[in-house]
């Protein structure tokens, strides 16, 4: 009878960090669009916190994962999963800030640039 390689213990915990960074994503992504801040008038806090913590549960699933697919004697499938999962995440959190970014510099447009002083005279020779 053949052993078969048991599942990599570093794959498991990167799948389930990643699972994680996923439910933070889809609770940030509901936050970002509550009508309170469809105006952006003030700075959403909750939503920077929250892509803050996803990015970093993605960031620790994608390195776990790195860990896990690098093993050897181990099966790699739930650390290659997990390798999917958070590059999928990473570029879903990263358009998901960008667009509250624009959303942002859309409520808050740049003021036009203030119109040249005129200078002050030169101060006299000594």
């Amino acid at each position: 009878m053949q052993d078969r390689p048991r599942h990599s213990a570093l794959g498991i915990t990167a799948l389930v960090v990643s699972l994680c960074a996923l439910v933070v994503f889809a609770v940030t992504a509901q936050v970002a669009h509550r009508p309170a801040y469809e105006d952006m008038q003030e700075v959403p806090v909750a939503l920077l916190v929250l892509l803050f913590i996803g990015v970093g549960l993605s960031v620790l699933a994608l390195l776990l994962g790195i860990g896990s697919a690098l093993q050897h004697q181990r099966r790699r499938v739930t650390g290659v999963l997990a390798l999917g999962l958070s590059l999928t995440l990473l570029w879903a959190q990263a358009s998901l800030g960008s667009w509250a970014h624009q959303q942002w510099e859309r409520a808050h447009p740049a003021a036009p640039p203030a119109a040249p002083s005129p200078e002050a005279p030169a101060a006299p020779p000594r």
